[in-house]
């Protein structure tokens, strides 16, 4: 079997732990050993522990917005798009494989200083509000949502009751609670009459 090469062990060892363990649990040390190499060919790639969070978190965040970009491709009634998030956040959460949103948690545990994260956190948050709301429009135009619905508006609140319902989950340690996203989504999503 063919070795990855550093840099792509690297980003799965640190993405995988990161989640885990959270960006400030993971000592670059861990990372190196985990990745059967050494600590200088991890700064070969990476400059600092922040870069290397950049584009974990970047990695992490292109995975994400293909996942619903797929979804919303495969199902173009916005409920139907929502039931489907939550099968897949549910299959994660009973696979041990769901530890609340990415994003949310690197912006939790980074220093003040570690702008270069933040501003890429920022970036993606904004990414995906910008994904659900193109998604939205379209279902408004295939006459799957309410004609006078504020899509933009829609997307934001979608975004934040996904972000909240997955640190429900965390808080709670509740798969259940991933329901929530339908349920409240239900109460959101104008459909038309």
């Amino acid at each position: 079997m063919k070795k990855e090469p550093t840099r792509i062990r690297l980003l799965q060892v640190s993405r995988h732990l990161f989640l885990k363990q959270g960006y400030s649990g993971t000592g670059l040390n861990q990372i190196v050993e985990e990745a059967k190499t050494v600590k200088a060919s991890l700064y070969q790639h990476f400059a600092s522990k922040e870069m290397l969070g950049k584009e974990v978190i970047r990695m992490y965040s292109n995975e994400n917005l293909t996942l619903l970009k797929s979804l919303m491709k495969r199902n173009p009634k916005p409920l139907d798009f929502v039931k489907a998030w939550v099968r897949i956040l549910s299959r994660e959460a009973r696979l041990s494989q769901l530890f609340g949103c990415g994003m949310a948690n690197f912006r939790a545990q980074i220093a003040p200083d570690e702008l270069e994260i933040q501003k890429e956190i920022e970036e993606i948050a904004s990414r995906t509000i910008d994904l659900l709301a193109d998604y939205l429009e379209g279902s408004k135009e295939n006459g799957y949502l309410n004609s006078k619905v504020d899509c933009r508006l829609l997307a934001k609140h979608l975004f934040f009751v996904y972000e909240g319902v997955l640190q429900g989950y965390r808080l709670l340690d509740d798969k259940k609670s991933l329901d929530e996203l339908y349920r409240i989504a239900e109460s959101l999503i104008p459909v038309p009459k």
